[in-house]
């Protein structure tokens, strides 16, 4: 029996997809692509991801390598830009917390602090979670899954996990999690 629901955040509760970006940064599909691996492929975003520095150095970082892209690369990674480049999807919102009457809700995600600020009132609504940046360690490295596990022990044959990239899902599956990759709401009405 299915007891437990764990979610990934980027991609499902947030739309932190590349047309978004384009939308907010009023620019080509092609220049989202180019300033998507400049900033979030970065060394220093993944340090940033990870809790070992913070946001100002993760910019400083990739302007110093991208100095013709400041503007944006400043724009993209503004704290006060979060509502536009990664708008709550309120749809998604409003099933979890129907689900949550139901199921315990836990959320797994390779989130900056910042991001995590930005959400937390809505995060505390539910069960828990494990986020990078507070575990220093991201997916799709098991650690991270395990933590989740072990701090809430969760038994793993009655938990579904969530997630929007594969290889997220693979290593979930891989550790014997039931793990499902998110296309649509409808992923996870039909696995429960």
């Amino acid at each position: 029996m299915i007891k437990n629901l764990v979610f990934d955040i980027g991609g499902i509760l947030l739309d932190d997809g590349k047309e978004n970006l384009m939308n907010f940064l009023e620019v080509s599909e092609e220049y989202v692509k180019k300033i998507y691996k400049i900033v979030y492929g970065s060394k220093e975003f993944r340090q940033y991801l990870v809790g070992r520095i913070q946001l100002e150095e993760c910019i400083k970082g990739a302007i110093q390598k991208n100095p013709e892209q400041k503007e944006c690369i400043e724009k993209l990674l503004s704290k006060e830009n979060l509502p536009k480049t990664m708008p709550i999807k309120n749809d998604i919102l409003n099933v979890l917390r129907e689900l949550n009457k139901k199921y315990n809700i836990y959320f797994l995600s390779n989130l900056t602090e910042d991001t995590y600020l930005y959400i937390k009132n809505i995060l505390e609504e539910f069960d828990g979670g494990i986020y990078s940046f507070k575990a220093h360690v991201c997916k799709p490295d098991t650690e991270i899954y395990i933590k989740l596990i072990k701090e809430y022990n969760l038994k793993k044959e009655e938990t579904i996990f969530f997630d929007d990239r594969q290889k997220n899902v693979d290593t979930g599956n891989s550790l014997e999690i039931k793990s499902i990759k998110f296309n649509n709401i409808d992923d996870i009405i039909n696995a429960i």
